[in-house]
């Protein structure tokens, strides 16, 4: 269940290159079958109301439920979870969430690496979303997503031949990726049967299953906090003891926003035969790399590039400083572009002074892209890249920079979103990324200078292969 997803990351998967094992390799060291009377608070605890305790309105996806302790009950061996039509404490609807650590902190059950699954039964309906998920137990690397989240199941009822299963990596919101993928059910059966949904998790490889069957693993994910110039040693974040969460959401972005049907939708049902997680016998390996893409060298040399750099006129000497939209743009052409953004509320100038551009924020606008400096260049995949510049600031401030697509794309993000902090004396910044996409010939370099007020100078800007 995750924040609204502005980016996403196309993932290297790596089937076939770990081993798969057998199901008898795992031992059983965690369960709740359900067969009490009601909830067994020893392993878990009610998440309550709408997020607004987390700074997570509606949880942060437009959700329209509030969650209660009302909305659950055990009957005939199964977890019940209900959303309900009724007005609760400003929500249309109402719903329950629970998962195996307390409001206060308190671990009753966190794991990492092994076996997780569930057996579940959920209801179809317009705007339905139910969920089975695990969040860190500690922010060691950060807040999300850079200290990760894994989505075993999560469905939609609108369509309720498929369910996906995720993770959620990359830096601290909006600086977050996601990757992903679609299990599609066979002919007769869909999610309002029972199916095991189940995650295998191991150092350096994540697997999805719905009864056994394999649709998605990978290798690739990142952290890094937004003001480091290196990433998280792999293979964090996903390397730390992860909670368990059941819910069952009404409404928000994961569906595009769509409510039930009162008649036809609700209330809505999900039950859970059992959560039961299992240790690996034979162990784990430890001795795990990030996986490295293979060189487009094909791209590589179409990409325009003077003096190892692949930034066009690092002086500025032809830039548009008239505050463009994204479909004015040449994105041939190599020039820099002033953007600011009308939707998000931004309004800026700027100067070329000694070589740099002097950028002013009239309106700094409600997001961090209200305002943007923008060149297009080629990007080629398998190639690490450094970015670096020098920059200042008429005040202490932060700017978001970083490489990807456009509207043609998604928005994909190349590199990681870096948010260096900006004095009044110039100094130099830098990063690396490997490019792990297809490569884009027309990717987007962008200074983000959006919400802060005061001014910003950037110059030097070198892009340039490391390897």
């Amino acid at each position: 269940m995750k924040k609204t997803i502005l980016i996403t990351l196309l993932s290297i998967t790596t089937i076939s290159l770990f081993a798969k094992p057998s199901k008898a390799d795992w031992k059983l060291v965690w369960s709740d079958e359900f067969n009490g009377k009601k909830l067994d608070t020893t392993k878990w605890s009610y998440q309550l109301g709408t997020g607004s305790q987390y700074g997570l309105e509606s949880w942060g996806n437009n959700e329209q439920q509030y969650y209660t302790d009302q909305n659950l009950y055990l009957k005939n061996g199964k977890l019940v979870i209900e959303a309900r039509k009724e007005e609760t404490n400003g929500k249309p609807y109402s719903s329950s969430r629970i998962r195996t650590v307390t409001e206060d902190g308190q671990e009753l059950f966190t794991k990492k690496y092994g076996r997780f699954e569930a057996r579940i039964k959920m209801p179809s309906g317009d705007g339905i979303w139910p969920a089975f998920w695990l969040l860190p137990a500690t922010n060691k690397w950060g807040y999300w997503a850079s200290s990760g989240e894994i989505d075993i199941m999560e469905a939609k009822g609108r369509l309720p031949n498929r369910t996906y299963g995720t993770i959620h990596f990359g830096s601290t919101w909006p600086g977050n990726m996601n990757t992903g993928d679609m299990y599609k059910f066979p002919e007769n059966t869909d999610i309002t049967d029972y199916h095991v949904y189940a995650l295998e998790w191991e150092p350096g490889i994540l697997r999805w299953f719905v009864d056994d069957n394999l649709f998605y693993e990978t290798s690739a994910w990142w952290g890094m906090n937004p003001d480091d110039d290196e990433p998280f040693p792999y293979p964090a974040p996903f390397d730390v003891p992860f909670y368990v969460i059941l819910n069952l959401a009404v409404g928000g972005n994961f569906d595009e926003n769509r409510i039930p049907d009162e008649e036809y939708d609700l209330p809505a049902q999900m039950f859970v035969d059992y959560v039961r997680v299992y240790e690996k016998k034979s162990g784990y390996n430890y001795d795990v790399k990030a996986p490295v893409p293979p060189r487009d060298t094909e791209n590589f040399e179409k990409c325009r590039v003077t003096d190892n750099n692949f930034i066009s006129d690092s002086s500025f000497s032809t830039v548009n400083l008239t505050g463009m939209t994204d479909n004015q743009m040449d994105k041939n052409s190599g020039n820099w572009y002033l953007l600011a953004l009308n939707e998000f509320g931004g309004k800026a100038s700027a100067t070329v002074e000694d070589s740099a551009i002097h950028v002013k924020s009239a309106v700094p606008g409600n997001e961090v892209h209200s305002v943007q400096l923008i060149q297009h260049l080629g990007i080629a995949k398998g190639y690490t890249y450094e970015i670096s510049f020098d920059a200042k600031a008429s005040a202490e401030r932060k700017m978001a920079v970083k490489l990807g697509g456009d509207d043609d794309n998604k928005w994909v993000v190349y590199s990681r979103q870096y948010s260096p902090k900006l004095e009044t004396e110039y100094k130099h910044f830098k990063y690396r990324f490997t490019m792990e996409n297809d490569s884009d010939l027309q990717a987007r370099l962008e200074f983000n200078m959006g919400i802060d007020s005061p001014d910003v100078w950037i110059k030097n800007i070198i892009v340039k292969t490391t390897n």
